[in-house]
C-alpha cells in the first residue's frame, strides 16, 4: 500500500460484505454497517439496486468467486472468535483491520472481549472517521485503534502503547493481508506475534495457494482477482503451499490447529444455496495455536 493512502482493497471488501447484506439472501455474513465504512461510491453502488446490477453482476460478474472467498473469511473468523470468547479468551488483535465492523456489531457474547485494531496509519484514520459520523452508530466500547506502520516500526512497538496483555491468550486475525507481503515480511510478523503471545494464543489468516496448483478455470478467476487488486494498487506477491505453511508455523512457533481449502470452506459454509454464490478456488485459511516451547 502507498505511504498515506488508504488502503482501496480494503474498501473494496467492505464494498462485497455491504452488497452480500443488501442484495444476497439468505446471509452467510450479516454486517449492517459496511456500506457504511466502504467508500462514497462503493456505497452509491451499494445502495443503488440499478448500479449494483450493472457494475457487481455485470461488469464485475467474472469476479463474483471472490465474494464467497471474502464472505467465508468472515463468517469462519467470526465463528473462531465466539468459540474462543466461549473457552475465556478476552482478547482479539485484528492485524490489517481495514473497515472491519465487529466493535459496532458486537454481540452479547463478544462482551467482555478487548478489541484491538491494527493497521496503518492511513486506513484507519479514515474508517474512524467515518464511524465518527455515523448517525445511529451504537456506543463503541473495549475497543482500541493501534496505528502501525510496519515500514517503521513493529508489530510490538504499537501494541505497547495500548492496553493489550502480553501475559494474557489472544485471538490474532490476519485476513486479507498476507498474499501482498513478502516471503521475508510474513515470517517476521509471525515471529512477532509469536514473542508477543503466550500459549494458548490462537492465529487465522487466510492465504493462495500457487496458481501451478489449480484447474485452468480456477486460475482465470485467481488472475481476474490479481489484476483487481494491482489496479487498486495493492498486488499479490506472496503464495503458498499447504507444506510450506507447515513448516513456516513450525519454524515461526506456532502448532497447526486446522488448514482448510476452498472446496472444503465452500461446502461448508456456502453448501447448497439457489444463488450463484460461489467461493473462488486457490485460497485457504490456516488456524494455528502458539505453541508450548
Amino acid at each position: 500500500m502507498l505511504s498515506n493512502v488508504r488502503s482501496r482493497t480494503a474498501e473494496a471488501t467492505a464494498a462485497i460484505r455491504a452488497c452480500h447484506y443488501a442484495h444476497d439472501r439468505p446471509h452467510l455474513f450479516a454486517d449492517p454497517y459496511a456500506v457504511h465504512l466502504t467508500s462514497p461510491l462503493w456505497r452509491m453502488i451499494c445502495r443503488t439496486r440499478w448500479l449494483h446490477r450493472v457494475v457487481v453482476r455485470g461488469l464485475f460478474r467474472a469476479l463474483r468467486p471472490i465474494h464467497g472467498w471474502i464472505l467465508v473469511r468472515d463468517r469462519l473468523t467470526e465463528d473462531a472468535l465466539r468459540t474462543f470468547a466461549a473457552n475465556g479468551g478476552r482478547q482479539f488483535v485484528l492485524l490489517g483491520a481495514g473497515f472491519d465492523s465487529t466493535a459496532l456489531r458486537r454481540p452479547a457474547w463478544l462482551s467482555d472481549v478487548e478489541i484491538y485494531e491494527v493497521d496503518h496509519p492511513a486506513t484507519q484514520a479514515v474508517k474512524l472517521d467515518r464511524v465518527a459520523n455515523l448517525e445511529g452508530a451504537p456506543q463503541v466500547t473495549g475497543f482500541e485503534a493501534v496505528a502501525v506502520d510496519f515500514e517503521h516500526e513493529r508489530l510490538g512497538d504499537g501494541l505497547a502503547r495500548s492496553s493489550f496483555d502480553g501475559a494474557a491468550p489472544a485471538l490474532f486475525a490476519w485476513q486479507g493481508v498476507i498474499y501482498y507481503l513478502s516471503a521475508s515480511a510474513i515470517r517476521e510478523t509471525l515471529h512477532e506475534i509469536a514473542k508477543l503471545a503466550v500459549p494458548g494464543t490462537e492465529l487465522l489468516f487466510d492465504f493462495l495457494l500457487p496458481e501451478w496448483t489449480l484447474e485452468p478455470d480456477s486460475r482465470r478467476v485467481l488472475s481476474f482477482a490479481r489484476m483487481f487488486t494491482a489496479r487498486l494498487g495493492e498486488k499479490y506477491v506472496s503464495y503458498h503451499t499447504v507444506d510450506g505453511l507447515r513448516t513456516l508455523l513450525a519454524e515461526t512457533g506456532f502448532e497447526i490447529v486446522s488448514i482448510r481449502l476452498d472446496r472444503e470452506l465452500e461446502q461448508t459454509y456456502i453448501g447448497e444455496r439457489d444463488d450463484d454464490l460461489c467461493v473462488m478456488r486457490g485460497f485457504g485459511i490456516v488456524h494455528a495455536r502458539r505453541r508450548v516451547d
